[in-house]
């Protein structure tokens, strides 16, 4: 019976597979369904061939500043535990980390930043991962600011009460800036309750406490060089970049329809792409970056009054756009990194907090 056990779990591993997957071709058939009873395939390409190329070129100068921003960013964090990879080996490894987040649910593919570090760059376990939990939480930290300053420049347009809808942002930036505050707490405690793994799980037992250590040292290094600051405005700066990029590029598509910046105001729009891409974040949100994100952005827009026809073709032009931008400058930077040496692993960090 203890033999059968292993193909148990493989067994229960791959049934759960059988259907996260059924689950998330079902929402991306039912959102396309619901959104092409409504507009055609014709659409959906005229949106993405008749684009303004200038304004293009504008949004792939402010994506490529973005992800400059965010290898900056990333490289802050790094050099306050001590850890210097090339900036532009990072910028590749940041290029790749953004393919992976667009191809796999619930934002896991962020999980390919840490490998990538410790694989390609020879950056110790627990500086990649305090480099990716602190980015994560302060990225999180800087969305509360913008949605409460766009849902106050929104105002009377919005669908809801503009005070629930700050409450909702205030309760973000809490949650985030807590999270970062009892972060060497969790990672104490997640180190306490691996050390009572029973014998029979020895080697994950000491793997684990490895890792838990050297990420709670890392992480109190990071505080102690006085990052949080700097790495705060640039998150800022990642996200206004981001958004002000993903404006572009709708007003490029827009701008031959007849649309101006003075019917698509930005607060508005920002908050269509703020939902879309927190409903992009769920644990079941459609194949490949497709369905959720296509279904919140088209509610979203038609809710805060602007024409159904163009939510529900714009989800689908801009979305494929960003993806298709997307993946080939993930394709890139993997096929650089792929030409670069394999980085001499660290030796695992000794002693635990």
């Amino acid at each position: 019976m203890i033999r059968n056990l292993p193909a148990m779990h493989v067994d229960r591993t791959r049934r759960k597979s059988l259907v996260y997957i059924g689950f998330s071709l079902l929402l991306t058939t039912g959102v396309f369904a619901w959104l092409f009873a409504h507009v055609t395939w014709r659409q959906v390409a005229d949106l993405i061939l008749a684009i303004d190329l200038r304004l293009v070129g504008l949004f792939v100068f402010l994506s490529l500043s973005m992800h400059l921003v965010r290898t900056w960013r990333y490289r802050v964090i790094l050099n306050s535990v001590g850890e210097t990879p090339g900036f532009f080996r990072l910028f590749l490894v940041v290029l790749v980390r953004s393919l992976c987040v667009d191809l796999l649910p619930a934002r896991t593919g962020e999980l390919v930043y840490i490998y990538l570090l410790r694989m390609k760059l020879g950056v110790e376990l627990g500086a990649a991962t305090a480099s990716f939990a602190l980015a994560f939480l302060f990225d999180l930290m800087a969305l509360a600011p913008l949605l409460a300053v766009a849902l106050v420049l929104a105002g009377r347009h919005l669908p809801l009460s503009p005070l629930t809808l700050l409450g909702a942002g205030a309760a973000l930036l809490a949650l985030a800036a807590l999270a970062l505050h009892w972060l060497p707490g969790l990672l104490r405690l997640g180190f306490r309750i691996g050390s009572r793994l029973p014998d029979s799980a020895a080697r994950l037992r000491r793997w684990l406490r490895r890792f838990l250590a050297a990420t709670h040292r890392q992480v109190r290094r990071a505080r102690a060089r006085g990052v949080y600051a700097p790495v705060f405005g640039l998150s800022l700066a990642v996200r206004l970049l981001k958004y002000t990029a993903l404006y572009v590029l709708l007003l490029a598509m827009l701008h031959p329809q007849g649309y101006a910046p003075g019917t698509l105001p930005f607060p508005k729009v920002f908050l269509g792409f703020s939902a879309a891409e927190m409903a992009a974040s769920l644990p079941l949100s459609g194949i490949a970056g497709f369905g959720a994100y296509q279904g919140a952005w088209a509610l979203v827009f038609i809710l805060l009054g602007f024409p159904a026809e163009m939510a529900q073709a714009t989800s689908i032009s801009h979305h494929v756009f960003t993806q298709v931008y997307g993946y080939l400058l993930g394709l890139i930077g993997a096929a650089w990194l792929l030409l670069l040496p394999r980085a001499r692993p660290h030796l695992p960090p000794p002693p635990p907090p």
